[in-house]
């Protein structure tokens, strides 16, 4: 009840004409009279030059000129500014928040600088907070990695399987049991293994029982695969990556963004697996909803998915 009422609040606090902290300015404040410590919460020049070359092509990377194009266009346009606050992972994250901004999306970043964060919510793709420290530290992520032309899909990828699977560490977690009784009859083959998870049938957005964000985690997403066999892009992609460990590989579980298409970015899940030095893309629900290939694929290889201001999910 506390946060529905601080919600009202700021409703009320923009009827009034401003945010009820009275630094900032839903509308009317000139950008160029802004000052970067009242955005602090949502945007990092730094990050926001690494992750959006469209802008600093334009406007360079001077950061009062990279807030000024902030303020005018990127909350509108929803743009990712920092690592700790994404707009459509916040958004989805809280049904108060939504019915309370629809699909006003500078709302929702105000809130976050006024009380979201105040209040301990999350605005993270991943789920997990992000430190000040450690978000001027990350490395920026390409926006998209160039890569050599589009490659045929790679042969079949045998699988020897371990003697005691169970002495893998993370093996313990939910899921892995069944992933191993799948294994047995997919010849504990990697490939055949992606194809079982890109052959799910999809479930997921607006169902009650299927999150829209990653943040129960790898464990709980690949359980509910292996256990309902159906799911969305976090399923499959979850699947994939306990059925990866199994098989002998180190895999990573990404959340980002995509291009929609009814328009503008979404949220999605894939696995990176690094082979010979090399980071591959495992995407079963690229495969499943386009019918291309979907396993080991490169960042920015032509004919697959832009993606986008990605994080490594947790377990």
């Amino acid at each position: 009840m506390k946060k529905k009422g601080v919600v009202r609040r700021f409703l009320l606090g923009i009827l009034a004409g401003g945010i009820l902290t009275g630094a900032l300015l839903v509308t009317g404040e000139p950008a160029q009279a802004a000052k970067a410590s009242n955005y602090a919460a949502v945007f990092n020049a730094s990050w926001y030059a690494a992750h959006h070359a469209d802008v600093t092509a334009v406007y360079g990377t001077d950061p009062s000129s990279l807030l000024s194009h902030f303020i005018a266009y990127g909350m509108d346009e929803g743009r990712q500014a920092s690592e700790e606050f994404n707009v459509d992972a916040y958004g989805a994250r809280y049904e108060d928040l939504r019915n309370a901004f629809g699909t006003n999306k500078k709302l929702y970043y105000m809130h976050y600088i006024n009380y979201g964060k105040k209040e301990g919510r999350i605005a993270t793709l991943s789920g997990q907070p992000v430190s000040g420290a450690a978000q001027q530290a990350a490395p920026a992520q390409p926006v998209v990695q160039q890569a050599p032309a589009a490659q045929a899909a790679p042969a079949q990828t045998p699988s020897k399987k371990p003697e005691n699977w169970r002495a893998i560490p993370g093996t313990g977690a939910p899921g892995y049991e069944q992933a191993a009784a799948i294994l047995d009859t997919l010849d504990w083959s990697v490939t055949k293994a992606f194809n079982w998870c890109a052959a799910l049938p999809y479930y997921g957005h607006g169902k009650k029982d299927m999150p829209e964000t990653g943040d129960p985690g790898v464990n709980w997403f690949a359980n509910y695969g292996f256990t309902n066999r159906k799911g969305n892009c976090f399923v499959m992609a979850s699947c994939f990556f306990q059925f990866a460990r199994l098989c002998g590989y180190s895999p990573r579980q990404m959340v980002g963004m995509v291009p929609s298409r009814k328009g503008g970015l979404t949220i999605h899940s894939w696995v990176e697996i690094d082979v010979d030095g090399q980071t591959y893309v495992y995407d079963p629900d690229f495969q499943m909803g386009t019918g291309k290939n979907g396993f080991k694929i490169q960042y920015g290889q032509k004919g697959t998915w832009r993606y986008q201001q990605y994080t490594q999910m947790s377990e």
